[in-house]
């Protein structure tokens, strides 16, 4: 059997679709292919298909779902599990793990200085997509940076200008793919205009979100001008981790070749440390268990990213969105505590990891305190001001993922040693 998550969620059986119930059972199994092997409750399965104000009968609804759903897959692959269900998928059988593999081969090659070999992969990986996976979009998106970053690499800086101005017309809040954008024109001989690309940026920033670009992106404003020779090289800046950019705060990235070799020479360091401390039983354990605070902390992200954009698209109002606000507040002042009572085992790398996320989670709770703050001031809908309070969350928030970003770089190869998923900043 085969599952294919990127594009119109399909089953296919021996090359066959296979006749899926559509609507609500569609949804979830779109949602248990996303934890696919692992147990969902029924209350997250309820809140995914039903929404914030499920019925009475949401848990009857969702047996019923869940019936109709095991008659087009099988009883074998539909499992229930207490507190909940899970779906068995097998090795090779979700596209998504594919396009995660391809991807992660490519990143490795281009920290590598195989940007050939990055560049195909990552192609290949992204050739895999049939249509929007609005849920994956921003995996697809950092991919597609990625292999752009590749192909600056390989000197194709004057193919990809027209490629990224399409991009941006589309994504206008991702700064690293402005500053691709940017550099492209430099390096096609177009100072002017990267620099103008440089103004229109942070006007956007500015009026849309009131903040101003991050510092990587002034630095290669600066190096611009300055007509930097490092910006003349066919090596283009180390790339991010895959992630989603809510509210245009984005990952940064560097800009020359030095930067990008102590990057490299510190991820080789920084595995050579992972290496020693810590028997393997308990660091499985310290993995398994930070795993699951982080999907604790994805569902609090995704429910604050919710409230604050139906509250902008006069969905719900203030007093509504505060209660949500509330909730996912107590949800992560219990989080916190757990990050803080883990057990750490003696291996640095988790010891890393552990500190890393109780300072990643505290400034999601500072940011979520600046969006209280900016709820509490609105009365009608369509009164939303771009206050201090607004602003001071977006950079908050902006903190938060720079912590994250530490954060994954040091988790995630722990993650792989147990054959575990690996996050990025902005899941969680």
């Amino acid at each position: 059997m085969e599952f294919l998550l990127l594009g119109p969620v399909t089953v296919l059986d021996d090359g066959r679709p296979v006749p899926l119930p559509p609507g609500k059972p569609l949804i979830l199994l779109r949602a248990l292919l996303l934890e696919r092997n692992r147990v969902v409750s029924v209350q997250t399965l309820i809140d995914e298909i039903l929404g914030d104000d499920p019925p009475d009968t949401a848990t009857k609804a969702l047996h019923g779902y869940v019936s109709q759903l095991r008659k087009a897959l099988g009883a074998d692959r539909l499992l229930t599990r207490p507190p909940g269900y899970a779906l068995r998928v097998e090795e090779g059988e979700l596209d998504l793990d594919r396009f995660e593999r391809l991807a992660r081969e490519g990143r490795e090659q281009l920290a590598a200085g195989d940007a050939a070999g990055a560049s195909r992969n990552l192609g290949d990986a992204l050739a895999l997509w049939r249509g929007p996976a609005p849920a994956l979009e921003a995996r697809r998106l950092a991919a597609l940076e990625v292999r752009v970053d590749a192909d600056l690499a390989l000197g194709h800086a004057a193919e990809l200008v027209a490629e990224l101005e399409a991009l941006i017309a589309e994504h206008r809040l991702r700064e690293r793919m402005r500053g691709q954008l940017m550099l492209a024109l430099y390096r096609s001989g177009r100072q002017a205009d990267a620099l103008e690309e440089y103004r229109r940026t942070r006007e956007t920033l500015v009026d849309e979100l009131g903040i101003e670009p991050g510092e990587e992106l002034q630095e290669l404003q600066r190096a611009i001008l300055r007509h930097d020779r490092a910006l003349d090289g066919r090596r283009s800046p180390v790339p991010a981790p895959p992630g989603e950019a809510e509210r245009g705060q984005l990952v940064r990235w560097t800009l020359v070749a030095i930067v990008a070799i102590a990057l490299v020479a510190a991820a080789v360091i920084a595995l050579a440390v992972f290496r020693g401390g810590g028997s393997s039983a308990e660091l499985r354990t310290f993995v398994t268990r930070v795993e699951n605070l982080l999907v604790q902390s994805r569902d609090g992200r995704r429910d604050v990213i919710a409230t604050i954009h139906r509250v902008n698209q006069c969905r719900i109002g203030p007093r509504v969105a505060l209660n949500r606000l509330d909730r996912v507040q107590r949800n992560r002042q219990s989080l916190l505590q757990q990050v803080a009572a883990l057990s750490v085992p003696g291996h640095a790398g988790a010891q890393s990891a552990a500190d890393l996320l109780q300072r990643a989670e505290q400034r999601s709770i500072a940011a979520d305190w600046h969006y209280r703050d900016w709820l509490k001031k609105q009365t009608t809908c369509g009164s939303h001001q771009r206050d201090a309070d607004l602003h001071l969350a977006y950079v908050t928030d902006r903190d938060a993922n720079r912590v994250k970003r530490q954060f994954v770089a040091v988790f995630n190869p722990l993650a792989q040693e147990f054959d575990l998923r690996i996050w990025t900043e902005y899941e969680f």
